[in-house]
């Protein structure tokens, strides 16, 4: 069996796929090999994987099963000790692989993630280049999602202790929650690995997602659990209670404070300067939830 196995979906990705998969396979580990998963694409994408012939790649079919459920459908297609992310409109750097399974070894890390180089148009923009430690990353998780999901290098044994993928909005989140509460170790390279190309089209630009992704009831609660477990209280996100249009400004701002009084104690015993990027982190989270809240107070409904 391969060391590595890239996995990638998609669904009417003509204008990039050709690019993403090049990018992968013309710095693949000799030891890895690429499946992508085409889910029922109407535009050109079929044609483009069958020009695309290389030994090591993989076509699967699919019929409009969805990002969670074809990520599983990969998962149990393949059989490697690690697993990798890719995107269909994203770009691999050369040293992305090498780089990651060095990082996750050095380390005894279970998943890896980059950090990412934005790609709008012709336009490169670099994201900040800070790394996340293990310690400080399921505190990261009480804040926001960290990480880009396709920048993913996994042990396929954390992924499989927690059943893999399930259907929810934002599934890669969902899964970090689960595997943090599990034990498994998880760290962000400062590093960039990809270059993640941002459009209007992407389903997490939209207003209907996030608020979607903010108050589904799964990924609710392996929050909480996972809030109890490193804060030491069940906690809702702070976007999830901001958002609630039942929620008052005196619940909201309380629920802030306990927040970051959780946070306060729970990082003490991080380094100086992962605490302090942290607490930038926080307070730009806080910031951003209260905006949020001032507009569902005023509109009942808060999609940005």
């Amino acid at each position: 069996m391969p060391r590595l196995s890239i996995i990638l979906p998609v669904r009417n990705g003509a204008d990039t796929i050709r690019s993403a998969l090049s990018s992968v396979l013309r710095f693949l580990p000799n030891d890895a090999t690429v499946t992508v998963l085409d889910d029922g694409s109407t535009d050109s994408t079929p044609s483009i994987l069958a020009d695309m012939k290389h030994p090591r790649l993989a076509v699967l079919t699919s019929k409009g099963v969805g990002v969670a459920k074809g990520l599983n459908r990969l998962l149990d297609h393949t059989d490697s000790m690690y697993v990798a992310r890719m995107d269909a409109d994203d770009i691999a750097l050369p040293w992305r692989f090498f780089m990651q399974q060095r990082d996750l070894e050095r380390h005894g890390a279970d998943i890896t993630f980059s950090t990412v180089t934005l790609l709008r148009g012709r336009m490169l923009r670099p994201t900040a280049a800070r790394q996340i430690p293990s310690a400080a990353f399921p505190l990261h998780l009480m804040i926001t999602n960290p990480v880009a999901h396709p920048t993913m290098f996994a042990r396929r044994t954390a992924i499989d202790r927690v059943g893999g993928y399930r259907q929810v909005p934002s599934e890669d989140y969902d899964l970090w929650l689960r595997l943090a509460l599990d034990g498994a170790v998880l760290r962000r390279s400062a590093v960039p690995g990809l270059l993640y190309r941002v459009h209007e089209g992407q389903v997490t630009a939209s207003r209907e997602w996030r608020h979607a992704s903010w108050t589904d009831p799964q990924t609710q609660d392996a929050y909480r659990a996972l809030s109890e477990h490193v804060l030491g209280m069940r906690l809702s996100r702070l976007l999830s209670v901001a958002s609630d249009t039942s929620v008052s400004r005196a619940q909201f701002d309380q629920h802030a404070r306990q927040l970051s009084a959780a946070m306060d104690r729970a990082s003490q015993g991080l380094k100086p300067d992962d605490r302090r990027y942290l607490q930038r982190t926080l307070a730009a989270r806080l910031t951003n939830a209260d905006e949020v809240f001032e507009r569902s107070s005023n509109t009942g409904f808060s999609g940005n």
